[in-house]
């Protein structure tokens, strides 16, 4: 018998969807206020009652920290997108409450794809996901780059399902079931079968070489968009990954793990490839968040000695700062209308030295610079990949983040020392500066006071 109980976050996020969809016919502006109260009163049910929820599971206990951590994770980050959203819609005349449907649905995948206990349930939610993301990058219909990124994202996102389906298809043939519990013992079948659902899965992640949708994608697409794009869903699918290699015990079979590393590895060094050239904002993000996907997935191979907690202590500090980034992106206009270009930055510290100074925090804490917490992120991964001995590896993320810094340096440089080449109309977006200037203030005091997120993570995964 099905335990309803367990599914009790997807049911509110199902109610929430239904609620938008007769209310939005008749104003269109409450679903925000809506789903606002919704995803408040999501974050402290997950907070107070989400344990009880799989007491009665065949998870593990770390198994259901995790869940129970990543589902208040992204009802709090869904919470602040949803803030940012109307504002950013209005800019570009976009504004519908179709698009709430669709960050609802991709919630939704998400939250499904996370607590999936077998295969044929995770496709279920990754593909309501992904579908919800192709709309999402071709929202702006009027505007032929977002048609583009749309159909560009579906065709390449069709195929790596189909990889999916027919690795699933091959696992089931072998062992005849696609409960994860019961994968043991893979033959060659089902090694071939593991290889095409993790390509489908470093697909979803955007790692590389599987990576070339994204900076298209990203540029094409509405920059509200490519923040959704760049956080919660890519979470979900990390989590699901970091699922998948932990309890299918990917590590204990070679050929599988080699196609790990190798991902690995060419993630770091394309990641900070592509980005020195890159003129336009978004792709610098997209390749920077490719090389980020690198050392992700090195925590993800490190987890024996630091468990969980190394890779959502990555997660947690990349999601802040890169709601930061794009926070500040969006309060930022010129008379032609969003800022595209890197230049476009020039002089921004004559013109909002707020904007300018926690750019610099989230550039520095992208880099890997001290005392910001993305060089404790970074830090705590090398040392579990260095103890797990993942040397090449941990040498090439080093090295990947003496690189970044240069073009991370280089945005810095232009928003401080180079004349401005347009003129900026600051939109004066309380909200957006709202969570630009908390995000900042997390990512700089994370250095004075650490033990809150420390914290957190040890008690829930050591």
């Amino acid at each position: 018998m099905i335990n309803l109980y367990s599914f009790a976050p997807e049911i509110l996020i199902l109610t929430l969807i239904l609620s938008t969809i007769t209310l939005g016919l008749m104003n269109r502006g409450s679903s925000i206020s809506l789903n606002l109260i919704g995803f408040t009163a999501l974050t402290f049910f997950m907070i107070f009652k989400g344990f009880s929820f799989y007491e009665l599971s065949d998870f593990k206990d770390n198994t259901i920290n995790l869940i129970v951590l990543s589902k208040i994770i992204l009802s709090i980050g869904s919470a602040v997108f949803i803030l940012l959203v109307k504002r950013s819609l209005k800019n570009e005349n976009l504004f519908r409450y179709e698009y709430i449907l669709f960050v609802l649905f991709a919630v939704l995948g998400s939250f499904i794809l996370i607590s999936s206990d077998n295969f044929l349930t995770a496709f279920i939610g990754l593909e309501l996901q992904s579908l919800s993301l192709y709309l999402m990058a071709a929202f702006n219909t009027k505007n032929l780059n977002s048609n583009e990124a749309g159909i560009k994202y579906f065709s390449l996102g069709a195929l790596s399902s189909g990889f999916l389906l027919f690795g699933i298809s091959m696992v089931y043939f072998d062992t005849g079931s696609f409960i994860f519990q019961k994968l043991d013992d893979f033959s060659y079948t089902s090694e071939i079968g593991l290889s095409l659902i993790l390509i489908s899965l470093f697909f979803k992640v955007s790692a590389a070489p599987f990576h070339i949708w994204t900076p298209d994608v990203y540029e094409g697409s509405p920059t509200i968009s490519v923040l959704f794009f760049a956080s919660l869903p890519k979470f979900a699918s990390l989590v699901f990954l970091f699922r998948v290699y932990h309890e299918l015990n990917i590590s204990d079979v070679k050929s599988l793990s080699y196609i790990f590393q190798i991902v690995c590895g060419i993630s770091l060094l394309i990641g900070v490839y592509g980005a020195i050239t890159q003129k336009i904002i978004k792709r610098l993000l997209a390749f920077s968040s490719i090389n980020h996907v690198g050392f992700m997935l090195l925590a993800i191979m490190s987890y024996k000695l630091m468990s969980e907690g190394t890779l959502f202590f990555y997660l947690i500090i990349y999601i802040i700062t890169t709601f930061g980034v794009f926070a500040i992106v969006l309060n930022l206009r010129s008379t032609e209308g969003e800022i595209v270009k890197i230049s476009d930055l020039n002089g921004l510290r004559f013109t909002s030295r707020p904007k300018a100074i926690s750019m610099l925090v989230f550039l520095f804490s992208l880099a890997g610079i001290p005392p910001f917490a993305g060089f404790f992120a970074k830090f705590f991964v090398l040392s579990a990949s260095i103890n797990e001995g993942f040397y090449v590896l941990s040498v090439i993320a080093v090295l990947s983040s003496v690189i970044a810094a240069f073009y991370y340096l280089s945005v810095i440089k232009n928003m401080f020392f180079n004349e401005s080449k347009v003129d900026l109309l600051l939109d004066n977006n309380r909200t957006g500066s709202l969570v630009f200037i908390i995000a900042a203030i997390l990512v700089t005091l994370f250095f004075f006071y650490p033990d809150p997120l420390i914290n957190l993570v040890d008690n829930l995964f050591n």
